[in-house]
């Protein structure tokens, strides 16, 4: 009874001062009229969102945990659009478009509105014209102009639409809430769309594929309207970077990548099986070329003619900045004594390349060999196998590196192949001076390794020297043996 008493006088109480409030507010005797607050607008970035995006929930800025679900109206369409009639099927001309809209997208509670619509609209431009190859290199500045010309040729089977729609399934599958599958298919699908020979050819004296691309998707009005385009369009112009700016950059990058090593592998190993097949039937019936084992012959262009005038080792990059590398998984077909064998024989000797004389490693007098980071890099895929992740890493210089980097110490710690002393704990190369036959001097970046891990003597591998080489490379000097100088 005492209970019922007690919240009788509550509930009265609050009614008294409802109506009290309520009564000054018609009758203005207080001198002031409450404004209705005004709505809060919070705006936050998808990649502050994305930090967490493996887990159910994130943590807010101000470091409280909210689940996701709460947050989920930064990404919602207006509350008009709820109203709005279904809008109908599209149809697709490609089956594997067609069928990827059944499965990801049609049914999708939060895929609707203006993003379905913009999700639509670009299936509808890779069906029109993503049968095109999904690689291209007419741009200087294209990241897959450092595919060698088999893999370059392998790739241009893989048409940019089933590209397209590989790594958009990777970033679907990577992702547990709902709520950014919208986006992440934007960009996902998009990423690519500069490779279109409409745009491509249009405007690729403009730039690379990335940028062209944020072209062909800012054409679509929808998406040239959404409020936060800025950062979709971030995302997609870095999703080549070496040190991707945020989560869902390193997550569009990743999938991207993982897409090209499953492409490699079946390519491969379709050409492999074909070999097999062909070699089964009988020598006198005539064999494609094997793109895999294909020499690539000097182009009739001019060439450099000295080592001192070759490009950096490490290309445009060098003046970027560089993230540090990180160590890998060792594949199982890594041998270090077959690796050092493939740079032992490239020691102190010449190649003939399209862009000139190139050497791949130097003996000096002092003990230490210094190689190019390109010329280890074709010693470690020639023993390699054609392994996919190696072939996809030739445009990929973050993974390329970690790689190098990798397999430098590995070859310290099982071989005490490399001259520790010039190189500092979390880099592969030291910076050196190269001094040629004419006292020029110019920096490069090389890795330096004991002359003892080959077997030889200083004075047995000078003997190998040709007077050309000679007069390509004099010395070559280490700037400093301090950690701190270490570079790469």
């Amino acid at each position: 009874m005492i209970e019922v008493l007690l919240a009788s006088a509550v509930i009265g109480t609050v009614l008294v001062t409802w109506s009290a409030r309520n009564f000054f507010r018609k009758d203005g005797n207080d001198g002031h009229k409450e404004e209705p607050l005004p709505e809060k607008v919070v705006q936050i970035p998808l990649a502050a969102v994305s930090r967490t995006w493996k887990l159910n929930d994130c943590k807010a800025l101000n470091g409280d945990v909210v689940d996701l679900r709460d947050l989920s109206v930064v990404w919602r369409e207006p509350e008009a659009e709820k109203s709005a009639s279904p809008q109908p099927r599209p149809t697709f001309r490609i089956k594997e478009i067609d069928e990827f809209f059944s499965e990801l997208v049609e049914k999708r509670r939060a895929i609707k509105g203006v993003r379905r619509t913009i999700i639509v609209k670009i299936l509808k431009m890779l069906d029109e014209e993503g049968d095109c190859p999904s690689v291209v290199r007419k741009n200087e500045k294209e990241v897959e102009n450092k595919y060698p010309e088999e893999t370059f040729s392998l790739l241009t089977t893989i048409p940019l639409y089933r590209h397209s729609l590989r790594v958009a399934r990777k970033c679907a599958a990577k992702v547990r809430q709902e709520v950014m599958l919208p986006d992440l298919f934007i960009v996902s699908l998009a990423h690519d769309l500069g490779k279109i020979p409409s745009y491509h050819e249009r405007l690729y004296s403009t730039g690379d594929h990335p940028l062209i691309s944020l072209v062909a998707l800012n054409n679509i009005p929808e998406y040239a309207s959404l409020p936060n385009r800025t950062e979709l369009d971030r995302i997609i112009r870095g999703h080549h970077s070496m040190k991707p700016d945020n989560q869902l950059t390193d997550l569009l990058k990743h999938c991207d990548q993982e897409a090209r090593r499953e492409e490699l592998a079946a390519l491969v190993g379709n050409v492999i099986d074909r070999d097999k097949a062909s070699a089964k039937t009988g020598s006198d019936i005539p064999r494609k070329p094997n793109p895999l084992t294909t020499t690539e012959k000097p182009s009739g262009k001019k060439t450099k003619p000295t080592e001192e005038e070759r490009e950096h080792p490490l290309g445009d990059i060098e003046s970027q900045e560089l993230p540090t590398p990180v160590a890998q998984e060792l594949p199982s077909w890594f041998d270090a004594d077959v690796i050092l064998a493939a740079v032992k024989k490239r020691i102190n000797q010449l190649e003939e390349t399209p862009r000139g004389t190139r050497w791949t490693a130097v003996s000096t007098n002092h003990g230490v060999v210094f190689a190019n980071p390109d010329g280890l890099w074709k010693a470690i895929k020639e023993v390699s196998g054609n392994d996919p992740a190696i072939l996809a890493a030739d445009a990929d210089e973050t993974a390329k590196r970690n790689f190098l980097y990798t397999v430098v110490w590995e070859l310290s710690k099982s071989r005490d192949a490399i001259a520790t002393d010039y190189v500092a704990a979390k880099y592969y190369t030291t910076q050196a001076t190269i001094v040629t036959g004419a006292g020029k001097g110019f920096t490069s970046l090389l890795v330096p390794f004991r002359v003892e891990a080959f077997g030889e003597t200083d004075s047995s591998l000078e003997e190998k020297k040709s007077s050309r080489l000679r007069q390509m490379v004099r010395e070559i000097r280490p700037k400093q043996v301090e950690v701190e100088t270490c570079v790469i």
